[in-house]
């Protein structure tokens, strides 16, 4: 008996039988150009020689990443808007983990192995007192060892009192990544010795900055004080707003902010802040400095739409600047500002300098923009580029002692003309024109009025 079996049978068997074998062959990446390459054979997606592209793939049409590039030092914006010539570019040397904004890593130099991680070791004795995200509705007072993790808030109503010898240790709440701090929104009294004094840092043995987020005062109209404490490795060691700060000998070591006060009455005596990235910073206050030291900071004092009075106050080794103000009030009188990027750089301010020694400066010892400010009695003496170095003829300057200064001694870089009558500028035989940079040198820019000059060196009540 003979079958005869129609074609089109035929062809639907083989095709049914066919069918599942070749979709598991593409489930299993048989195919060489899906996405992704064959599993089988990883060879044949890897890139050829160099110069040359990947075999075995289909071109990408996700966009590409691009590097990510690290910003330089950390800068508010009223740090960005000061003039290039009153603060200096930051050198690269300086762009350290420490000083680098959140989240950002700092590039390795070329050729530099990666840093190996240390473990950080706590000496912390057994805590006293012992918090974690707390808040304190009651008044009280601190002594010993005590430890905050996460977040420490003291109501309104309540007064926080810490004890001569305490130490705070902060450390962030566990999981999350958050920066230990403590919020005051009713009244702070820290009450250090000079034997005995308080001190504020992470709960770490080697403090790094930014390792907790710093003491905040939150619209604490009462008068808090804080007398003989030391903040260390804060994010900003204190952040005050809408209050009202006593400060004796406090003093911020190695925070990318050592104070930043804003809506505020401040009165800091002594203390001052080291190796931070801004000293202190005030924005709309009433602040009063006096025999505090600022030394091996970006910026020393930052002051915006502020009445700063700053006597008897110390500035070395700044990087950036010592002193810059924008927008304030001024009076500057009695301080040594030596070896900083540069001295003092004013801008639309008003007010008086006087009685200051201004030296040594690596670029400008005074820079004067748009200010009414009265320059008088000042030694301002070795800055490398200029003494003085003014953009206007709103301000004026007499009986100082200019002299001794690297290129110029007074460099009129406006249009305008500036007096600068009454001053000495060294020995007799000094060409004093031949100091001073304006039109002589110079048809766009306007005259330096400086004669009559001093010809007897004066005796200066100068740090």
């Amino acid at each position: 008996m003979r079958i005869h079996i129609n074609s089109r049978l035929c062809a639907y068997l083989l095709l049914s039988i066919l069918m599942p074998l070749l979709m598991t062959g593409c489930s299993v990446g048989f195919l060489p150009w899906e996405k992704g390459g064959s599993p089988i054979d990883p060879e044949a997606a890897a890139p050829a020689a160099e110069g040359g592209q990947e075999t075995g793939k289909r071109p990408s049409t996700e966009p590409q990443a691009t590097e990510k590039k690290t910003p330089g030092p950390f800068q508010s914006d009223e740090e960005k808007n000061i003039p290039g010539q009153i603060i200096p570019q930051y050198p690269e040397a300086l762009v350290s983990p420490a000083m680098s904004p959140p989240g950002q890593d700092v590039p390795l130099p070329t050729g530099a192995a990666p840093p190996v991680a240390v473990r950080r070791e706590s000496t912390a004795r057994p805590a006293d007192f012992s918090y974690r995200d707390a808040l304190l509705t009651e008044d009280v007072a601190w002594h010993g060892e005590v430890l905050i993790e996460g977040g420490v808030t003291v109501a309104p109503q309540a007064t926080l009192t810490v004890q001569s010898g305490t130490v705070v240790r902060f450390r962030g709440s566990a999981g999350d990544g958050k920066r230990a701090v403590l919020v005051v929104q009713g009244r702070l009294v820290v009450s250090g010795t000079a034997d005995g004094p308080v001190i504020f840092r992470s709960l770490y043995e080697s403090a790094g900055t930014g390792d907790w987020q710093g003491l905040v005062l939150l619209a604490s109209g009462k008068k808090n004080l804080l007398e003989n404490c030391r903040v260390e490795g804060a994010e900003t060691g204190l952040d005050a707003t809408f209050s009202t700060v006593t400060m004796k000998n406090v003093f911020f070591a190695k925070c990318r902010s050592g104070a930043r006060l804003q809506d505020c009455i401040v009165l800091m005596t002594g203390g001052g802040a080291g190796e931070c990235g801004t000293g202190v910073t005030f924005y709309d206050c009433e602040a009063d400095l006096r025999s505090a030291e600022f030394y091996g900071n970006l910026l020393g004092i930052l002051a915006v739409r502020t009445s700063l009075a700053v006597s008897g106050c110390k500035c070395t080794g700044n990087n950036s600047l010592a002193l810059s103000a924008d927008k304030c009030r001024l009076n500057i009188a009695g301080n040594s500002f030596i070896g900083n990027g540069s001295g003092l750089g004013l801008s639309g301010s008003e007010g008086a300098v006087t009685a200051n020694r201004i030296a040594q400066n690596a670029a400008y010892g005074l820079v004067l923009s748009q200010s009414r400010v009265k320059v008088g009695g000042n030694d301002i003496e070795r800055n490398a580029k200029a003494g003085l170095k003014v953009e206007d003829g709103r301000g004026v300057a007499w009986g100082n002692l200019i002299f001794a200064n690297g290129d110029f001694d007074l460099y009129n870089a406006g249009t305008e003309e500036f007096r600068a009558i009454g001053n000495w500028w060294g020995e007799e035989s000094v060409n004093i024109a031949g100091r001073i940079y304006d039109k002589r040198v110079d048809e766009g820019r306007g005259r330096v009025l400086y004669l009559p000059a001093l010809r007897q060196k004066p005796v200066l009540e100068t740090p």
